[in-house]
């Protein structure tokens, strides 16, 4: 199926972290980003935390080392001027002729900010970001800009070779809060964020932004649900250690969306339901994942069709067939919108 004639984008993850051995971030960030370009995905997220590689680095590499393969770069103001930002842009549309993603990020972890010296309130991090977008979308288009604002001055700003109309980005707002909504629509972009419940994201008390929805979710399906739980149950164990972890994690976060999701009132183990919180709770990962049949995960994911959701950002795969594996699931809940 041609998931992106429905409207649908699929993303994976890139590990993005310095954890790993030296000598393996290369080969281990080409073989995840080759993973998502043989499933057919769109791109993969990559990570702007401190902990993380340069994520316009590797998107670089990334581009180097695939022919299809979309980066969905974290772009978080503090990081770099918007001028910055839209040579970066423009510079990997002109060496490669390959384009870019870009989510823009306002807050992350405390730790990340007070390194930056960055004191801004939650809401006025994306009043920044408003204005952060503005400029760079214009020195994009190829616009002379000046700008006098409240955080940024430019005075007759240009790119010299501005980005070409077919690689301009696909932009997302990151984020779960009235001010990410509200940001994300001034801009004209969609919102990215992490759902709660299937049948909760599509109450009308959860905040929509007009201009469309994408979440950041985990998916294990396989043909027989049982073999996808032995999967889950074996990658992503319920271990006490990482519970504390979480704990700190939130303490120390800047972030509505963690603490919305950690107050999701559903047991570790609950028969029959598919969204399972375990990889989160315990610090495996920062998303829920859904987990079952293929029909069972399809039937989750098409809630979320229905919610609005168009655009999927799937957690880093451990092996290469996970993303096969979820495809099918969403193909399966995108065949409801034909009927």
């Amino acid at each position: 199926m041609d998931l992106a004639a429905n409207g649908i984008a699929l993303y994976s993850t890139c590990r993005s972290s310095i954890g790993l051995r030296e000598q393996s971030h290369l080969a281990k960030l080409v073989e995840t980003a080759r993973w998502a370009e043989d499933a057919g995905f769109r791109g993969a997220l990559l990570y702007s935390d401190n902990t993380s590689m340069d994520a316009w680095t590797s998107a670089q590499a990334a581009i180097a080392n695939t022919t299809t393969f979309v980066p969905l770069i974290a772009v978080q103001p503090i990081d770099m001027s918007p001028f910055a930002c839209a040579r970066k842009i423009s510079s990997l549309a002109h060496l490669y002729g390959r384009r870019v993603d870009i989510n823009f990020v306002s807050g992350g972890f405390s730790r990340d900010l007070t390194v930056q010296a960055d004191e801004l309130a939650h809401d006025a991090r994306y009043a920044r970001l408003i204005e952060y977008v503005t400029v760079i979308k214009k020195l994009m288009d190829g616009n002379v800009v000046s700008h006098a604002g409240q955080y940024y001055n430019f005075r007759r700003a240009r790119l010299t070779a501005p980005v070409p109309a077919d690689l301009q980005p696909v932009s997302y707002m990151s984020g779960s809060s009235a001010a990410s909504v509200q940001a994300g629509e001034a801009l004209g972009l969609s919102q990215l964020s992490f759902p709660v419940l299937p049948e909760d994201f599509v109450s009308p008390d959860v905040p929509k932004n007009k201009f469309g929805t994408g979440i950041g979710i985990g998916i294990i399906a396989r043909d027989d649900s049982s073999e996808a739980w032995r999967i889950a149950r074996k990658r992503f164990p319920a271990d006490p250690d990482g519970a504390e972890r979480m704990k700190l994690l939130l303490s120390a976060s800047v972030s509505s969306w963690q603490p919305q999701l950690a107050a999701v009132p559903i047991p570790d183990e609950d028969e029959g339901q598919v969204y399972w919180l375990v990889p989160f709770r315990y610090h495996h990962t920062f998303t829920p994942y859904l987990v079952g049949s293929y029909d069972e995960v399809a039937q989750a994911v098409a809630t979320y069709l229905s919610g609005g959701v168009r655009t999927f950002v799937l957690d880093l795969p451990q092996e290469p067939d996970d993303l096969q594996h979820a495809r099918i699931a969403i193909e399966r809940a995108a065949a409801t919108l034909e009927r």
